[in-house]
């Protein structure tokens, strides 16, 4: 938890709140939250400790020793949430499950997670691998993948929470005892091992089967609601007629879709041409205030400077 801490406060922007980091550690569900997280590097972290009350976090935060670099195991990934790591590996984890079981004609076991995006996503791919007998490949990049973090981190512990045929995952507290690790260590060095999982599983050449099971943070309802509208067309006014709302809550709804991965075209919502000059500028001053590159941009809305930073940090926006 310290080391968490520790990540969050290096990462942010130093005229942001304590309150503002501790949102994004427990996983306030606000835009502007969501906001934070994506521009500073820290949306690995949203939610990640969802029962911190604030006293404890301010007595963490109280008792940093600066000369101590131990924060430095923790990572980020730039395009997903803690939860989206966490559902991820539940797939992989099912999956595995599931392929295990039936190989021996056992059908009627406890699944790993009843989450129904999970299952969901897990069954479509189930029944392609099934159909098309894809079971040794997706048991090679299983192995490929496992193989790749433990080059990669040095040592690996996600491993012990895979299930099958008659094997059972091991709790936390038991890889705590076998590795010899405080389980606080250990929730910190499984981030690590989740985030380097999915910057593997996003290289669809690689691994194509595994590559399906990545699970997107889920969205708000109204946002949910906003996503549908833009896949049927509609514009910002029926939008915002549809919802009874201002253009700029369309416009909040817009900028978590792209946060959180369900939009990436960015130039139909860029009227601008000047964002362009807008990206060096940013990645030269990128602990500027809103209103700073508003003044120096005066042409860019607020929306656009805030979907251009978007864009720049999960590392889909670059200088021409």
């Amino acid at each position: 938890m310290y080391n968490i801490i520790h990540f969050a406060y290096t990462n942010a922007h130093n005229y942001k709140t304590e309150k503002s980091i501790f949102n994004i550690i427990t996983g306030k569900k606000s835009h502007q939250t969501f906001f934070d997280a994506c521009s500073q590097q820290l949306l690995t972290l949203y939610h990640s400790l969802p029962n911190l009350k604030y006293p404890s976090f301010e007595r963490y935060s109280n008792n940093f020793n600066i000369e101590t670099a131990q924060y430095q195991s923790i990572i980020n990934h730039p395009r997903h949430t803690y939860d989206s790591l966490v559902n991820t590996f539940h797939a992989i984890q099912l999956l595995t499950q599931t392929l295990s079981n039936t190989s021996h004609d056992v059908y009627n076991f406890v699944p790993i997670t009843q989450h129904s995006a999970i299952q969901k996503q897990v069954k479509r791919l189930y029944k392609k691998i099934i159909a098309e007998n894809l079971k040794s490949q997706y048991i090679e990049e299983l192995t490929n993948i496992f193989q790749s973090l433990s080059e990669i981190n040095n040592h690996v512990y996600l491993h012990y929470y895979l299930q099958g045929f008659e094997e059972s995952m091991y709790t936390r507290q038991q890889v705590s005892l076998i590795e010899s690790i405080p389980q606080e260590q250990l929730y910190e060095l499984e981030i690590r091992d989740l985030v380097t999982l999915m910057y593997e599983l996003e290289d669809n050449t690689q691994y194509p089967l595994l590559n399906q099971l990545i699970i997107l943070p889920a969205l708000l309802h109204k946002t949910a609601l906003t996503y549908q509208g833009i896949k049927q067309g509609m514009d910002f006014d029926a939008l915002a007629a549809q919802q009874n709302v201002k253009h700029n809550t369309i416009q909040d709804h817009i900028l978590e879709l792209f946060i959180k991965g369900y939009l990436s075209e960015y130039t139909p919502f860029l009227i601008h041409k000047t964002y362009e000059s807008f990206i060096p500028y940013y990645l030269s001053n990128r602990s500027e205030r809103l209103r700073n590159y508003k003044t120096i941009f005066p042409e860019l809305s607020y929306f656009e400077i805030k979907l251009i930073i978007v864009g720049i940090e999960r590392g889909e926006l670059h200088a021409t």
